[in-house]
């Protein structure tokens, strides 16, 4: 009986660090995908040097939560990231609406994408 006790209770733990896990990173892309929503909003109305700000506060959200990202997520994932904000990072400071906001929107669907893989499913808990 003490096993079956032991063992659920491991269930259990998993079970709850995977779901809190999820949660955090969902939580956390989230917010960097919003600051990148209103730059690209900025950008549609050629406000530049605002949305150069909300690149570069996306870009602090992303590397607050990056030690954590490099543990639970895949590194060609976090490297695409990182490598797309350095591209966004150029075409803002360029000025340039036009190539400022194919790179944002590629962006914003890799992080929609990632918090995508983040929702639970059953499959991904077992």
């Amino acid at each position: 009986m003490r096993h079956i006790i032991i063992g659920v209770l491991i269930l259990l733990a998993v079970t709850g660090f995977t779901a809190a896990s999820a949660w955090y990173v969902s939580d956390a892309v989230a917010q960097t995908a919003a600051e990148l929503e209103q730059a690209y909003q900025y950008a549609q109305s050629e406000q530049m040097d605002l949305a150069k700000d909300r690149v570069q506060q996306a870009s602090n959200l992303w590397d607050r939560h990056g030690s954590y990202f490099g543990t639970v997520l895949r590194h060609d994932e976090i490297d695409g990231v990182v490598g797309e904000f350095a591209k966004l990072k150029v075409t803002v400071e360029a000025g340039d609406p036009d190539e400022f906001l194919p790179t944002c929107a590629g962006l914003l669907a890799t992080l929609g994408h990632i918090q995508e893989m983040e929702h639970l499913y059953f499959s991904n808990l077992f």
